[in-house]
């Protein structure tokens, strides 16, 4: 593939259907956890775990299992059989999805690689994602592994670190793909470096604020204030420095936790705005202008998602497709960045 001007469709259906695989394995992550699913399976099986309880004695063996663990005996005592398989099949469904990924991106892999087709760019790229891979793997379990314990709730530094990890993946994967689906024509030559600066500071905004989120979600903080845009009637929450030192609160007070998430919420919405209205304004070429369009108009849901989520307690539904829109959000902005600098990727 190295030096190709015409995209592989093959390659380009590989890296952007790994992409929505993952995207879907987001938000299925997002649902477990809101279902309180993800704990429902004790023991990490990678190979041997890919089958379900198929008989009566042995749903009823990992029912016990369960059953040994404080969640049950804390939070769930008295659980219905059928409300344990409820929340078994969730996580059951996202471990399922994590090996169907694993399976949709090596295989291709293999075939590309065995027939010469993939560039040394891509090639490199493939191992690093591998090792991310297994390390999202492994992530996925520890997260788990915390929730095992007396206190019958997951790291919220572990969570946050899976949900990293699954953008990181999407977005090496997803860059992979731009540059494998786009021409790789010279962008137009007027006011190149316009608005390039804004945009940059925009996702990083963007990619802190999704971190928060998972801050938030692992701390339940989202439960807290579900008023906006006061919480208690204070734009800063009266306890937000109840943890010594103070820097702490902005990592484990969920209070503060969910007021930062809010606010860095607003700064972003205004900054991607701000630099999509100043890209607009000059000849980027049809993709960036309609994306940057398309930018506008998912900030603005995803920040008025997020603002109804916490209004109406965080229900499954809202929660889920509020964590897949803002994956939404960062591939409008990677597909902005990438053709403002398409020919620094080359």
């Amino acid at each position: 593939m190295t030096g190709q001007t015409k995209s592989n469709p093959g390659i380009v259906f590989w890296l952007f259907g790994s992409c929505f695989l993952i995207w879907l394995m987001i938000m299925l992550g997002g649902a477990t956890r809101l279902t309180h699913s993800g704990l429902s399976i004790v023991e990490w099986k990678p190979i041997v775990g890919i089958l379900p309880p198929l008989t009566q004695t042995a749903w009823l063996e990992e029912f016990a299992k369960y059953q040994q663990f404080p969640e049950y005996q804390l939070v769930n005592q008295g659980m219905s059989l059928a409300e344990f398989k409820f929340i078994y099949f969730m996580e059951y469904a996202h471990r399922l999805l994590g090996r169907l990924i694993g399976l949709f991106f090596f295989i291709p892999l293999a075939y590309f690689w065995a027939r010469g087709q993939l560039s040394s760019r891509l090639k490199k790229l493939s191992l690093v994602v591998a090792v991310l891979g297994l390390a999202q793997g492994f992530m996925g379990w520890y997260m788990v592994k915390s929730g095992l314990v007396k206190n019958p709730s997951v790291s919220h530094y572990r969570l946050t670190a899976h949900l990293f990890l699954a953008l990181l993946l999407f977005s090496l994967i997803f860059f992979a793909g731009l540059r494998s689906l786009y021409p790789r024509e010279k962008i137009p030559q007027d006011s190149k470096k316009s608005g390039k600066m804004l945009v940059h500071l925009s996702a990083l905004m963007a990619l802190l604020t999704m971190i928060y989120g998972g801050f938030v979600a692992g701390l339940k903080a989202g439960l807290m204030y579900n008023t906006y845009p006061l919480m208690g009637g204070e734009l800063i929450p009266y306890e937000w420095a109840h943890l010594s030192p103070v820097w702490l609160n902005f990592l484990e007070n969920a209070a503060t936790v969910q007021w930062t998430h809010r606010t860095l919420a607003l700064i972003t919405v205004i900054l991607v705005t701000t630099s999509m209205i100043q890209i607009l304004r000059f000849n980027y070429g049809k993709v960036v202008k309609d994306t940057a369009k398309l930018m506008i108009v998912a900030i603005i849901f995803q920040f008025t998602l997020g603002i109804l989520t916490l209004l109406h307690q965080v229900p499954v539904s809202l929660g889920t497709l509020h964590q897949g829109t803002a994956v939404v959000v960062l591939s409008l902005l990677l597909l902005i960045i990438y053709n403002l600098n398409r020919r620094a990727y080359e």
